[in-house]
């Protein structure tokens, strides 16, 4: 089994004045010793990212003195901080087997001493697995919520959020509006152009919601053609607006892989009801929306 670790060393005096680096490197950790073998089993009682990082990072200041730790990892968008930034910085990329798990930074106002490196990358050895699982089972999670073709979250994880934001409605007393959005002919599509060409509308109309949207609204693809905004803390009024941008958004897409298209969407709203079920408040956004269909499509309808 092959394990290693990049690591850099970043000396940066207090008035930034001069930046320092020296590289280091390391093939194979040594042979793990009391204190790994005490670690990893603490970390592996977690499959949680974040809380593995804060365990790890609470345990390591056992053997070393540490103002800091931050994990980053962009691909699982992850990023944990514990303890405090200081001025020097020991920062490792670390990878399993060629894998990327991500980086460590360890932060404190004294420089690195070499046998505190040393005893730094030892250490890592008894995270490098129990992270490996961790960012596996957050990857099965994520995957098991989205959507493959469009990458937005799907029908199942709808479920969920839905039932999750009637009730911080209900218990905030804030308004909670759900649009959904169906593609205007999009048989068509599929019929002259092929499924390939279908998906590939089917993401573009993905991309271009999820850029319209604010960041506290929730994107779904129900199904087929389908897809759902969650927007919170927002009555029919402002929802109706979001619709108009989205469905205007959609309207000035004018090509696709070079492909002359045209697009529109119909948008039916349902603001919330006091009392009512998810069922019963995408059931009124579903007959708005068929509404639209039927007045001529590439509108937005409001339920009653």
């Amino acid at each position: 089994m092959h394990t290693s670790t990049q690591g850099r060393m970043e000396s940066i005096p207090a008035d930034n004045s001069l930046r320092v680096q020296t590289s280091l490197e390391r093939e194979d950790f040594d042979t793990p010793g009391t204190e790994v073998l005490e670690l990893t089993p603490l970390l592996q009682t977690t499959l949680d990212v974040e809380q593995q990082i804060q365990l790890f990072a609470k345990a390591i200041r056992n053997y070393l003195n540490v103002d800091g730790v931050r994990y980053l990892n962009s691909d699982a968008a992850v990023s944990v901080l514990n303890g405090i930034e200081a001025t020097h910085q020991a920062t490792y990329d670390l990878k399993l087997e060629n894998a990327p798990l991500g980086s460590l930074r360890f932060y404190r106002e004294m420089p690195f001493a070499q046998p505190e490196l040393k005893k730094l990358e030892n250490l890592l050895c008894g995270l490098v697995y129990p992270l490996r699982n961790a960012l596996s089972y957050l990857e099965a999670l994520r995957l098991a919520s989205h959507d493959p073709l469009t990458g937005v979250q799907n029908r199942l994880a709808l479920q969920t959020a839905v039932e999750r934001e009637i009730d911080l409605a209900t218990r905030q007393a804030t308004p909670l509006s759900l649009l959904l959005i169906d593609a205007d002919h999009f048989k068509r599509f599929n019929d002259e152009f092929g499924h390939v060409f279908g998906d590939d509308v089917l993401r573009t109309l993905a991309q271009t919601a999820a850029t319209t949207i604010r960041r506290s609204d929730l994107l779904f693809r129900y199904g087929g053609e389908e897809f759902v905004v969650l927007a919170s803390h927002t009555h029919s009024e402002g929802a109706r607006l979001l619709a108009d941008r989205i469905r205007e958004a959609v309207a000035s897409i004018t090509t696709i892989r070079g492909r002359k298209v045209s697009l529109s969407v119909s948008i039916g709203i349902a603001e919330l009801a006091k009392g009512e079920s998810p069922d019963a408040l995408f059931l009124r956004a579903d007959d708005a929306m068929y509404r639209a269909k039927t007045d001529g499509r590439n509108r937005v309808e409001v339920a009653d």
